[in-house]
C-alpha cells in the first residue's frame, strides 16, 4: 500500500504542483487514447458481414456491469478504467465552501477534492446457455486534497491497492430474438484493505507530525466484509436499436475488524441505444444510486477533526447521466472485441453532509471474447 503527504500553497488558490498536473494530465490521457487505438484496430481489421455483429448489439454500456455473454462456452476478458472526479462540497443539495466549516473541525482539516481511479480486470465464462460465471478484481489509485484548519496548508493524502474481489453469477430465465432477462448474484470478498493509513502532517491536533493516522472511509479499499450483490439485468434489441435496466444491491454481511459495518448500496439503471454502423454504437444512460451510513464506527477516527471521518456523513444519493459509444472489431486478430467509452455528469446529488461532490464519471473498456 502507498500512502504520501504533498505540502501545497495557500488556502482559497488550491494550485497543483507539477508532479501533480502531470498525474492528472497522463490519466486523462489514457482515457482519451481509447479513442486513438479504436481507428487503429478499425484500419487494421476487416470490417464485415454485419449479421456477426448482432449478437453483439444487445450488450449494455461499458458502464454496466453483469452483462451475459451470448453463447455456451464463451470465454470474454474485459478490462475497464473507471475516473470519477470530486471538487468542492455538498451539503443536502446545497454547495458550500470549505471556508464555511472550517472552523466547525478545530485541530482538523477539511477535504476539498478527491480523484478515483479504478482499472478492473474481469473475466467471464458461459458454461452453459442460462448460466454465467464471471469474477472481477479492482485495483484502486485515489488522491485525497485537503486544508487544515489551523494552519491553512493544503495537502494531499494517497493510497493505492486491490479492493474486494467479485464473483457472481448469472442466471437466465428468459430470451427470446427480442428479450432477455437474468438474475444476478454475487458474493463480494473481502480482500481489500480497510485499515490504510498516511503519515500525518504538522498542526493537526493532538496527532504527532510523521506519525500514522487513518485514513478516512471513503479512502479504504475494502469493506472488511463478505457481501451480497443481488440483481436483475433486463435487455432489449430490435433491428438496430436496444435497451436495458438492471437493479443491484450491494449488502453488507457483517461487522469489519475495524468496528463497523459498511453501508449497504443501492443502484437503478437503464439504457437506450442504436447501431449507426455494423461497427459502430452509442447509448444514453440513467443511473440512481443511493448509498447508507456505516453501522459502528472505526475507533482510530475522530469525527470531530474531519467531516470524513464521522460515520453519520457517508450516506447519500446521485443521478447521473452518461453518454456512450462503442466500436466493435471484427475482423483480423482482435476481430470480436469491443472498445468503448462511457463518460457523464451527475444529473443530482443529495449527501449527507459535508460531503465532497461529484463532478464527472468516465469508463473507458476494452472487451474481447473468444
Amino acid at each position: 500500500m502507498l500512502d504520501a503527504i504533498v505540502p501545497h500553497a495557500a488556502f482559497g488558490r488550491l494550485e497543483k504542483d507539477k508532479g501533480t498536473q502531470f498525474m492528472i494530465f497522463a490519466r486523462t490521457v489514457e482515457a482519451c487514447a481509447w479513442i486513438l487505438v479504436v481507428f487503429g484496430l478499425l484500419l487494421a481489421a476487416q470490417v464485415s458481414h454485419a449479421e456477426s455483429v448482432a449478437k453483439g448489439e444487445g450488450h449494455p454500456p461499458i458502464g454496466v456491469f453483469g452483462e451475459a455473454v451470448h453463447s455456451s462456452g464463451e470465454v470474454k476478458l474485459s478490462y475497464r478504467l473507471q475516473i470519477e472526479n470530486r471538487q468542492g462540497l455538498v451539503d443536502g443539495e446545497t454547495q458550500i465552501q470549505p471556508s464555511q466549516i472550517l472552523d466547525d473541525y478545530l485541530g482538523g482539516s477539511v477535504p476539498l477534492s478527491l480523484r478515483s481511479y479504478a482499472h478492473v480486470i474481469e473475466l467471464t465464462w458461459m458454461p452453459t446457455d442460462a448460466v454465467t460465471l464471471f469474477v472481477t478484481l479492482p485495483f484502486y489509485e485515489r488522491t485525497l486534497d485537503q486544508i487544515i484548519q489551523s494552519t491553512g496548508q493544503l495537502y494531499s493524502v494517497s493510497v493505492r491497492g486491490f479492493g474486494d474481489v467479485i464473483v457472481n453469477g448469472l442466471y437466465r430465465v428468459f430470451a427470446d430474438e427480442v428479450h432477455r432477462v437474468h438474475l444476478n448474484l454475487g458474493l463480494g470478498l473481502p480482500s481489500g484493505s480497510d485499515n490504510e493509513t498516511s503519515e500525518a502532517p504538522a498542526g493537526l491536533a493532538g496527532v504527532p507530525q510523521g506519525s500514522l493516522q487513518r485514513l478516512p472511509y471513503i479512502m479504504q479499499l475494502g469493506s472488511g466484509t463478505l457481501s451480497l450483490q443481488p440483481g436483475f439485468t433486463y435487455n432489449g434489441l430490435y433491428r438496430k436499436t436496444f435497451w436495458g435496466g438492471q437493479i443491484l444491491g450491494v449488502l453488507q454481511t457483517g461487522t469489519n475488524s475495524e468496528g463497523y459495518k459498511a453501508g449497504n448500496e443501492y443502484s437503478l439503471t437503464g439504457w437506450v441505444g442504436r447501431r449507426w454502423k455494423s461497427w459502430l454504437r452509442t447509448s444514453f444512460r440513467m443511473k440512481w444510486q443511493q448509498w447508507f451510513n456505516p453501522t459502528g464506527m472505526d475507533d482510530q477516527l475522530n469525527p470531530a477533526l474531519s467531516p470524513l471521518a464521522n460515520p453519520a456523513f457517508q450516506a447519500g444519493s446521485r443521478l447521473d447521466a452518461l453518454f456512450g459509444v462503442d466500436f466493435y472489431v471484427e475482423g483480423g486478430r482482435l476481430g470480436g472485441s469491443r472498445i468503448s467509452i462511457e463518460a457523464g455528469l451527475p444529473a443530482m446529488q443529495d449527501l449527507e453532509g459535508p460531503q465532497l461532490r461529484t463532478d464527472w464519471l468516465l469508463t473507458a473498456g476494452f472487451q474481447y471474447a473468444f
